[in-house]
């Protein structure tokens, strides 16, 4: 588990070399770079699966609230940096699931808000076919599960505990 009371950039020593964060780290005239440290914290619990705060529907607006601890702060200001922390930071599989749990959230969001308002029109036709796209949400859960297991299966290894199956191990 990550220290966030801990500089960034001595946690995850040399990352402040890729190009994007170089520019944020060179600019950074605070003590210890401690500005800069406070942001790359905020982008890792924003987007890191590992994050305490990964799968809070309102993360963003509670790292602004309770870590960053400035009102006027916009996450827009270091989208290169987010994705740039991504695409260096993530595994596919971690990248893949990030994906999917944006989009699950988005869709879950908008098909409530979709079915509310064609209720109130009364739409039928409409409503059939917010129907259907509710059915098919048990599809991409279905698809979701199985990037997390790889997720899950990944982490794992990468940490050097195979786990074995029941099977491989004679319990079943």
């Amino acid at each position: 588990m990550a220290n966030f009371d801990n500089n960034f950039w001595l946690e995850n020593a040399g990352i402040q070399y890729h190009s994007v964060f170089n520019v944020m780290y060179e600019k950074d005239k605070s003590v210890d770079k401690k500005k800069s440290s406070k942001i790359m914290w905020a982008i890792f619990m924003l987007v890191h699966p590992s994050s305490p705060l990964y799968n809070d529907p309102g993360k963003e607006a509670t790292i602004i609230k309770t870590f960053i601890k400035d009102p006027k702060f916009k996450w827009q200001s270091v989208q290169d940096e987010i994705y740039a922390y991504k695409d260096c930071s993530l595994t596919s599989a971690e990248k893949s699931l990030q994906n999917w749990n944006e989009l699950m959230q988005l869709r879950d969001k908008s098909l409530k808000s979709l079915y509310v308002e064609t209720l109130d029109k009364k739409d039928f036709k409409a409503l059939e076919s917010l129907d259907k796209m509710i059915a098919n949400t048990a599809k991409l859960f279905a698809d979701y599960a199985k990037i997390k297991k790889d997720y899950e299966e990944e982490k794992t290894t990468m940490k050097g505990k195979t786990v074995k199956s029941l099977s491989d191990s004679d319990e079943i």
